[in-house]
């Protein structure tokens, strides 16, 4: 199994802290069924930061869809351009957004994992031993480690999805605008442990250091929601 769909719409940030709770029950009971109601999209989930994440990385939500155009099309378009009063509350709330739209380049799972890992590459032009079709070649070697369940490639595309909509303005309300990545490595796991082994490995295997251009955080699932889930609701 893998991600569901071709493409991922991916956000890392933090909230301020009395937004806190209201944020989870937020995205958990309002925006995530609301966004997985719409055509084409899969899967919706958010992960909260192992103890001693930064604030600006604190929380990683993904959304899977069947393809790219999901994520411009006119039905999530209109969401984003009428956001309800709660949204709007908890995104002029939100700090150090990240929001990029993403190709999948490979993908392999069993299943969804209770624990992530995300390497973030943010600079534009990419070493030919950091791009995706050279990262993507360790994939079978780090799903057979202990512990790891799954691994991804993702491209982004820093061009695609970025209109000026309403949420795109509250998001900013705190003065940071979307920080764009040029591509991923999500790996899923166990266990913090098992998934610090895979990012050593990868780390050693292609000299990655973790710079402001190379960001690496570790995550715990909180909440998944896919179409099924919403039926009955």
């Amino acid at each position: 199994m893998s991600l569901l769909g071709n493409a991922v719409l991916v956000n890392w940030g933090g909230i301020v802290e009395n937004k806190e709770i209201d944020y989870n029950q937020w995205h958990s009971v309002e925006h995530m069924p609301e966004r997985i109601s719409l055509p084409g999209f899969l899967r919706g989930c958010r992960a909260i930061g192992i103890t001693g994440t930064d604030i600006k990385h604190k929380y990683f939500m993904m959304y899977e869809a069947q393809r790219k155009e999901v994520f411009v099309s006119k039905k999530y378009l209109e969401r984003l351009n009428n956001p309800t009063k709660w949204t709007k509350d908890i995104l002029s709330n939100y700090i150090f957004p990240s929001r990029t739209i993403c190709s999948v380049i490979a993908s392999k799972s069993i299943g969804f994992g209770g624990y992530f890992s995300t390497i973030r590459f943010l600079k534009t032009n990419i070493e030919k031993e950091h791009n995706v079709e050279t990262l993507k070649l360790s994939l079978p070697q780090t799903i057979k480690l202990d512990g790891i369940t799954g691994m991804h490639v993702i491209l982004g595309d820093n061009t695609f999805g970025q209109m000026k909509t309403e949420e795109k303005m509250y998001r900013s309300s705190q003065g940071m605008e979307d920080q764009l990545i040029s591509q991923a490595i999500l790996i899923e796991g166990l266990n913090y442990t098992a998934l610090k082994t895979a990012v050593d490995s990868l780390k050693k295997e292609y000299s990655l250091i973790e710079n402001d251009k190379i960001l690496i955080n570790y995550y715990e699932c909180q909440h998944t929601i896919t179409q099924q889930d919403l039926n009955g609701l």
